[in-house]
């Protein structure tokens, strides 16, 4: 848990109040070429030349916001959720940076190009997670992946060995902490056994242990405190792909540089704080749902009721990193996703009709064996 803020409301983060401050490009002190965040590590090298630029040491604490008092500013804020147009500043090339972008490439030469995307957010990021898995261990996790699909067609294990293009991109979460005071009524059940005799099926006598349960009324109060609740505040991706990104190490998050999102993706929030937290809530109250089957103990549980207060709720605005490719086969688009701090995979893969076929033959033949086998007995 960190430290509470003290930051009023509609602060922006930096101290600096201006958006520049917060989305810049880094020309590489060697070529001046654009700089890429690499890594693993807190510095920025050139692709081109291999100049190292270090990132500078940044000991900002990593606080929590009230929910409250950013909510009833919320009310009266006016944030915009469109596309963009903007002027790469290499080759001059005009193009849309689609709304939930703030940050991207330049379609035509590469370089990175940056929109107003969070200038237009109320609330910006105060922390991220660097990326720790670079390109190379993305593209040999989603070779391994696709190694494991029993019934991906070969012609996609043969084209996942010839590389893969991976985008780096930093999606934007909530996460919330709240206290919580909960009263419940239910019912505690004490398992006990008898022994009964009965005939099976040849007539001959045989004993079994029978469970029966004694039910006892209780009541009683729970109290947690729920630390670092995660939303994901982007609705980019598919819910297949979903899981991979929703487990984190939130000790690693670093107070935020526009140096490390240099080089990469960078998504803007696109459900906002209010909207996220009914979201976060539904994980509260099954924390809470376990935490009253645990005090009511016993071999078996009912829950009647639960009444909660929710009290002292606060928030973090934050960027996690992800590795994502997309891939056509068989005319329709695939996409994969790599974690881009843990490593973990998931992914959309089509499914060779041929493998499945002889799957389903084989299950029938064994099937039948079964059968054979059990009617001669």
């Amino acid at each position: 848990m960190s430290t509470p803020a003290a930051t009023p409301p509609g602060a922006t983060p930096g101290g600096d109040g201006g958006a520049p401050a917060f989305i810049r490009t880094f020309p590489c002190h060697g070529c001046g070429a654009k700089l890429t965040y690499k890594p693993g590590t807190k510095e920025l090298r050139c692709e081109f030349c291999g100049t190292v630029n270090a990132i500078e040491a940044n000991d900002a604490r990593i606080e929590e916001l009230d929910f409250d008092d950013y909510v009833r500013e919320l009310e009266q804020a006016h944030e915009s959720f469109e596309a963009q147009t903007v002027r790469c500043t290499k080759c001059g090339a005009e193009q849309q940076l689609a709304g939930n972008l703030f940050a991207g490439k330049c379609a035509f030469c590469g370089t990175g190009i940056v929109g107003e995307g969070y200038a237009r957010r109320y609330i910006k990021p105060r922390s991220l997670v660097p990326f720790q898995v670079d390109r190379g261990a993305a593209q040999e996790r989603f070779r391994k992946w696709v190694r494991g699909l029993w019934l991906a067609p070969g012609e996609l294990k043969r084209r996942a060995q010839s590389g893969t293009a991976m985008n780096g991109t930093y999606l934007p979460f909530w996460t919330y902490d709240c206290h919580t005071e909960s009263d419940y009524t239910g019912e505690r059940g004490e398992d006990y056994y008898t022994t009964e005799t009965f005939r099976n099926a040849q007539g001959v006598e045989e004993t079994r242990r029978v469970k029966h349960t004694n039910w006892f009324p209780v009541r009683g109060h729970v109290a947690h405190f729920h630390d670092d609740v995660l939303v994901m505040a982007s609705d980019s991706l598919p819910p297949v792909l979903r899981g991979a990104a929703s487990q984190w190490d939130l000790k690693k998050l670093v107070p935020y540089q526009p140096d490390y999102v240099s080089g990469y993706l960078a998504e803007a929030y696109r459900i906002g704080l209010r909207d996220g937290y009914p979201i976060a809530k539904e994980t509260i109250d099954a924390n809470i749902y376990g935490l009253v089957r645990r005090d009511i103990g016993g071999d078996q549980q009912r829950v009647h009721g639960i009444d909660t207060a929710y009290t002292d709720v606060r928030f973090k605005h934050v960027l996690l990193p992800v590795w994502i490719s997309a891939y056509t086969f068989g005319g329709k688009t695939y996409r994969f996703l790599v974690n881009g701090q843990t490593g973990e995979v998931a992914g959309e893969s089509p499914v060779s009709w041929q493998k499945t076929t002889l799957l389903i033959i084989a299950v029938v033949v064994f099937l039948l064996i079964v059968i054979a086998l059990g009617s001669r007995h």
